[in-house]
């Protein structure tokens, strides 16, 4: 029976969630992720911070939908309301909820999860909640295609 643990990436960039909101986008930036663990002093796994939640905090009109013609006073005014939020903590825009496997599931746990929630990736825990890495759907495609010969 494949493991989570088989398939799963084991380099993995977190935050704390003391960090600050300008850390994390610069984080987010040098690691080409969208989305990052938030993590406690002792790399247990708390949550986790998507970039779509701090814009959605900075852009004044309705997100996703900004008038094309007011798009440079947009992005001045998005780059003003960043400026206030920066030095605020990560905590303040995380999301706790968020669902986590545990390295020594069964990878056939994975399709539902990611399906059914749309995510793209789901963070991996060991047993005492200590983040351990993260598993993708170009992993659960990869354990697919490895599995469809059988």
């Amino acid at each position: 029976m494949a493991r989570v643990k088989d398939y799963m990436m084991r380099s993995l960039n977190s935050v704390c969630y003391t960090d600050s909101i300008a850390d994390t986008i610069i984080y987010m930036h040098k690691t080409e992720m969208p989305i990052l663990p938030v993590v406690d002093e002792e790399n247990t796994f708390i949550g986790t911070i998507y970039s779509k939640n701090i814009l959605k905090n900075i852009i004044p009109e309705q997100y996703g939908f900004i008038n094309s013609q007011r798009i440079l006073y947009d992005r001045n005014q998005a780059a003003e309301n960043l400026s206030e939020i920066k030095s605020r903590k990560v905590e303040e825009y995380m999301l706790t909820k968020t669902k986590t496997i545990v390295e020594n599931d069964n990878m056939d746990k994975i399709a539902d999860i990611m399906l059914n929630n749309k995510e793209s990736y789901i963070f991996v825990t060991n047993q005492e909640g200590y983040l351990r890495g993260y598993i993708s759907r170009g992993d659960l495609l990869y354990y697919l295609l490895n599995n469809s010969d059988e």
